[in-house]
């Protein structure tokens, strides 16, 4: 299997030597730049599977390289910004520049590899301008609070907690499968009952689709990558009837599964769960 290529820009060579070090070990080709006009260059002879930005850099920042890159090569490869920053104001910057997500360097590395596999999987990229939206939306709304699937500024509000822990198991749950996974209406249905099941784990619903449970789901689904909008609501006027197909039950309670070893194990758990998906087909 080839190894997909990642261009990092980071003025600050010992985080660039780290991330390089950590990224390599787990199976990543990573092109480094010293600032945004090096990374620039660089895309002008690779066409990386994800661009990850420094903000802070001399020469030409994060977020006008973020800028001239998606006026140069358009939407094609996602755009994540690895920063110290973690105000939100520097995150709906970035997203309003074209970025697609925002990590902190805080973050255990652990946490980074999985958030760049995540990122660098095929079926993430289906909508990507939708979940940017929709993160602004967020971002812009009362409650200024971040897109579910970044990686900063958690409000201490218990819904945006839930759905951040939520967003962080499926988002390791997505990059532990294969990379065509979820690709038939079988498998998504499988998505759909695993998604199911670990929202009702998190929330100690037991079943009951009430209101909570249906908007976590939603967001869920949405985040998640293999779901368009349009299918994610579709799915949503449905989910009452899907309960009772044995395909969405296997999936609930794989997905119930997992995070509950997930919680009881705690970080080095890797949640194995979707790669069923590949026997549904």
């Amino acid at each position: 299997m080839s190894k997909k290529t990642i261009v990092l820009a980071d003025d600050d060579p010992e985080w660039r030597n780290l991330y390089t070090e950590i990224l390599s070990e787990n199976g990543f080709n990573v092109m480094v730049a010293a600032n945004g006009l090096e990374a620039l260059s660089l895309l002008h002879r690779v066409q990386p599977k994800l661009v990850l930005l420094d903000i802070l850099m001399p020469e030409l920042d994060g977020i006008n390289a973020c800028r001239r890159i998606r006026e140069q090569f358009g939407r094609k490869t996602p755009i994540v910004f690895l920063s110290g920053l973690d105000d939100a104001d520097n995150i709906k910057k970035g997203l309003e520049a074209g970025g697609d997500g925002y990590i902190l360097k805080s973050s255990p590395l652990a946490k980074i590899v999985e958030r760049v596999k995540y990122w660098t999987n095929p079926a993430v990229r289906n909508n990507l301008e939708e979940r940017r939206e929709k993160a602004l939306e967020e971002m812009r709304g009362p409650a200024t609070s971040p897109a579910p699937e970044t990686i900063a500024l958690v409000s201490d509000d218990s819904f945006d907690i839930q759905a951040h822990n939520l967003s962080y198991f499926l988002g390791r749950a997505i990059a532990a499968a294969d990379s065509n996974f979820g690709s038939t209406p079988e498998q998504r249905l499988y998505f759909v009952g695993y998604v199911a099941g670990v929202v009702d784990y998190e929330l100690g619903a037991n079943g009951n689709l009430q209101p909570q449970f249906m908007e976590h789901m939603r967001r869920a689904l949405l985040t998640g990558g293999i779901m368009n909008r349009t299918q994610v609501e579709e799915t949503m006027g449905t989910l009452d009837s899907l309960t009772t197909s044995e395909t969405v039950k296997n999936g609930w309670e794989q997905g119930r599964r997992d995070k509950g070893a997930a919680d009881a194990t705690g970080a080095d758990f890797v949640p194995n769960g979707l790669t069923e998906l590949l026997s549904v087909a």
